[in-house]
């Protein structure tokens, strides 16, 4: 059966729900290319930056009120109160400190003195976490828009391209870095970390976000695929796609990531026993054979393997004598042990955790960190390497549960059927395998990862509501 039609082509430009969209659209991606190329909003200044370009959607959603006022039924806004309550909890906190500025000499240090109100939230410093308040309330708004005033699928599909797009041009310019340069912007700007990639600092990161722009390009291209199957596998744009996906998934390797390698294998052989069943299924309706292509497919595969493999030798013989001298050494004993520890600390402040971004402040209170200068690294932890057990440590499980619901309640808009679509299924699946490797990673403490995360999440989302709405004959946004 085939999909839904799409909605009819964007408003004109004198209807205002079309203007909205376009700006919308205009400003989430262009922060979603914002956040890329300023390492990935790694740097202090770039989350900066980044959280004031998305401020810029709390404005577009405050002049779409009066838009959405008695038009389209079941309104995304009812999703805001999640948001509303944890911004009352972190605002709570910051009027209730636990940490003291004290001086030793010239030194500043926070030092715990334990909050005046000991019943109520509280935070190791109010700065960092209305800090990081201000970058989740802006990003989160930001591409909240996407289900607020996005009412066209082609829309949301363009959207997706030109991020997946920009994907593939990183990924390029990623592969010649790596190849003739050390550290960010060929050498230009040194990186802290050896393992970056492109713009990234950090290449767990950079797989994270290799990881959404796969799902989210493998469910571009069964979509168009199902759509042009008319033109003939030569023909078709789908194999330009197909080769894009294929620059960005040779890059973990690239970057040394085992983790990047896991992720896009998942998804890779995912996209790949799914377009294996369809090859096979069209090739034998039209009594075809199938070994011809079934073996180009696997021809491919094993040269997109064979070239990641070469063009990371070096990187991926420097990680396996890192993982087995790390194996030797501990090392999962240690990881162990931190999560351990952040339990430790979470289990101390239960309902309301220690405040928003404190976690490298609280930690000192289990692991001091040594005073010497050049000390081991896996020894002095500013995160968790769990992003769960860090929301659990950081805002408690009252904060946790908040933002669990930011996820569910959207996703309770809409029926299992209206997810099956492969734009949606893929998109809310990249998140979903996102969101389980942030039970070992810290994928969310990167901004980008963050940004392209949402614009996925409340992308494919949309996009099954709106089939729903199409399905059912419900009005659009700019319907009288």
């Amino acid at each position: 059966m085939s999909s839904a039609p799409d909605s009819p082509s964007p408003a004109s430009g004198r209807n205002p729900a079309g203007r909205w969209e376009r700006l919308t659209l205009i400003h989430v991606g262009m922060l979603g290319l914002l956040v890329t190329w300023a390492f990935g909003g790694a740097a202090p200044w770039a989350r900066t930056l980044v959280a004031a370009w998305a401020s810029l959607g709390a404005v577009i959603t405050l002049a779409a009120l009066r838009l959405r006022a008695g038009r389209a039924r079941r309104s995304p806004l009812a999703w805001l109160w999640p948001v509303a309550a944890l911004n009352g909890l972190v605002l709570l906190s910051c009027l209730n400190p636990s940490f003291e500025l004290k001086h030793y000499g010239p030194e500043a240090l926070l030092a715990y003195t334990g909050a005046r109100h000991a019943a109520l939230p509280s935070t190791a410093h109010p700065a960092t976490s209305l800090a990081h308040l201000w970058l989740f309330d802006a990003i989160y708004l930001a591409c909240f828009n996407l289900a607020l005033l996005v009412q066209h699928r082609r829309a949301l599909r363009l959207l997706i391209l030109v991020l997946v797009g920009n994907g593939a041009l990183l990924a390029v310019f990623g592969t010649f870095q790596h190849l003739v340069s050390d550290g960010l912007y060929f050498g230009l700007v040194p990186s802290p970390n050896t393992r970056c990639f492109a713009t990234f600092v950090y290449g767990n990161h950079w797989s994270a976000y290799v990881a959404l722009l796969l799902a989210a390009g493998t469910g571009l291209a069964f979509h168009y695929w199902r759509r042009e199957v008319d033109l003939g596998l030569s023909r078709s744009p789908v194999i330009v796609g197909v080769l894009g996906l294929f620059l960005i998934a040779i890059t973990p390797a690239l970057a040394g990531s085992r983790a990047g390698i896991l992720l896009v294998l998942v998804v890779g052989l995912a996209a790949a026993a799914r377009g294996l069943r369809r090859v096979v299924r069209d090739r034998r309706q039209h009594g075809e054979p199938v070994a011809g292509p079934v073996t180009a497919g696997l021809l491919v595969a094993g040269l997109a393997i064979g070239s990641a493999a070469y063009l990371g030798e070096d990187a991926l013989q420097e990680r396996w004598h890192d993982t087995t001298g790390q194996w030797r050494s501990g090392l999962l004993a240690e990881r162990l042990q931190l999560y351990a520890d952040t339990w430790r600390i979470a289990a101390q402040q239960p309902a309301f955790g220690w405040g928003l971004g404190c976690y490298d402040k609280v930690l000192l209170l289990v692991r001091p960190r040594p005073l010497e200068a050049n000390r081991q690294y896996e020894h002095s932890y500013v995160d968790a390497h769990s992003d769960w057990l860090q929301a659990l440590a950081e805002i408690g499980w009252l904060g946790t549960a908040l933002v669990g619901l930011t996820v569910v309640l959207p996703l309770r808009s809409v029926s299992r059927g209206h997810l099956r679509s492969n734009v949606t299924a893929y998109l809310l699946g990249g998140c979903g395998l996102v969101l389980l490797y942030a039970a070992v990673e810290f994928p969310f403490g990167n901004p980008a990862v963050v940004v392209t995360w949402w614009i996925c999440f409340f992308s494919g989302l949309q996009y099954a509501r709106l089939r729903r709405r199409e399905s059912s004959g419900f009005d659009t946004l700019s319907s009288p």
